[in-house]
């Protein structure tokens, strides 16, 4: 029986061991980047852009594809140069025919660069060699899509952007090391990169909203900050600082523990997206009645009972049919109970908190750890909405050196 009982756990010990391996050996035959299958048989390696009911759009390497599939190459090739004068001679036309803005200066001059740049681009359209193709391909002759994650699409785009040999073929960590060794974090879109695709045309639509983001990263900005449905305009970009935000938030996270001694009782959580949409559609009416094409919103929620701050932000642009859609969008939450000492200093050390606790204090309504769970809310928070602020630098950032590439979706509603 003992000898039976060794030999059930030696067998359990070596099953054990090979499903370490084969895991092991799956999580090293990762590839960076997407990959499609067509119906055909044929599989394409690449960063997919856009999916809809009709069509898939993936970048490939051009040097990728004359090796593995060189009729498409062929076929490819002249579609991508002409689709490439076709999007600059497009983005001339406009950039020619459309009034600039009146009174920024800063985004005059730069759509003028921009008409510049587009023009000198056009006029060698016709030697243009391609490193990369868009291929737009029907739903019908695709058979499968294996999407990756997005850090894993940004390691294919390092790698492009580095030259890596056979980048495509080539697994995640491989790739990885290969962009340590030359000191390179692949953190976001390589911009290098980006100014090496080709050019396409745009919908009316993308470029409503590339304008919008143009006028609000140049121009005057309009802001609101909020929390769950209740907007209210700020003077400046949204910003991660100990201001008269953090002190609300410090009242709610007192106002749940001991009630209506501090003010109203806010929401509970789980608000209702009605009344969000209300809010927004206030903020709307602000753009409209100013005349801008964009907008930014942060919005604060606070989960007492799960101890957790939820931050989301998004940038609203006004279409080519006068309707606005959200183009941008992140959320980030962050846990109220991790310890953070130099952001829990900075909102302690804010004369407007001080206050706060110095009230709450006097009433004798909270204690100090209480006090410093609330503080707590407050730098998570900050943590949060700081995370949201880089997310959105880095859309901004993408889409703000060229007008013309690379493609913008415009596909989310408020």
């Amino acid at each position: 029986m003992h000898t039976q009982r060794m030999d059930r756990w030696h067998w359990l010990r070596i099953a054990v061991i090979l499903v370490a391996v084969t895991s092991s050996a799956h999580a090293a035959d990762r590839l960076a980047g997407d990959h499609i299958t067509l119906r055909s048989g044929s599989k394409l390696r690449g960063v997919l852009f856009e999916q809809s009911d009709k069509s898939v759009t993936l970048l490939v390497s051009a040097k990728w594809l004359s090796t593995t599939n060189a009729k498409l190459h062929q076929s490819s090739q002249p579609q991508t140069v002409a689709a490439h004068k076709a999007g600059l001679e497009q983005a001339v036309r406009r950039l020619t025919d459309e009034p600039l803005p009146a009174g920024d200066a800063a985004v005059t001059a730069f759509l003028k660069q921009q008409l510049e740049d587009a023009q000198a681009e056009l006029d060698k359209a016709d030697d243009f060699e391609p490193e990369f193709f868009w291929l737009t391909l029907p739903t019908k002759d695709v058979a499968r899509v294996e999407a990756a994650t997005p850090e894993h699409r940004q390691l294919a785009a390092w790698a492009w952007a580095e030259g890596l040999d056979r980048a495509e073929s080539r697994s995640v960590e491989d790739l990885s090391r290969d962009l340590k060794a030359r000191n390179v974090s692949p953190i976001g879109w390589p911009l290098p990169f980006i100014e090496r695709l080709p050019a396409r045309e745009q919908t009316d639509n993308e470029w409503a909203a590339r304008r919008a983001l143009v006028e609000y990263a140049l121009g005057s900005r309009l802001d609101f900050q909020g929390t769950g449905d209740v907007l209210a305009r700020t003077g400046k970009e949204a910003q991660a600082d100990a201001g008269p935000l953090l002190v609300e938030l410090l009242k709610q996270q007192l106002q749940s523990q001991f009630g209506d001694l501090l003010g109203d009782r806010p929401a509970k959580n789980g608000r209702d997206n009605a009344a969000k949409s209300e809010s927004l559609a206030k903020a709307i009416q602000t753009a409209d009645t100013e005349k801008r094409n964009g907008f930014r919103v942060t919005r604060l929620d606070l989960a007492i009972e799960l101890q957790q701050a939820t931050v989301t932000t998004q940038f609203v642009a006004r279409l080519a049919d006068g309707s606005w859609r959200t183009v941008f969008q992140h959320t980030e939450r962050a846990d109220a109970k991790q310890v953070r000492p130099e952001i829990e200093k900075r909102i302690q050390d804010d004369p407007q908190v001080k206050k706060v606790l110095e009230l709450t204090r006097q009433l004798g309504v909270a204690g100090d750890g209480q006090i410093q769970q609330a503080i707590r809310f407050g730098a998570a928070t900050m943590t949060a909405q700081q995370s949201c602020d880089r997310e959105f630098a880095a859309f901004r950032d993408v889409y703000l050196p060229s007008l013309v590439r690379p493609t913008l979706s415009v596909v989310r509603g408020n």
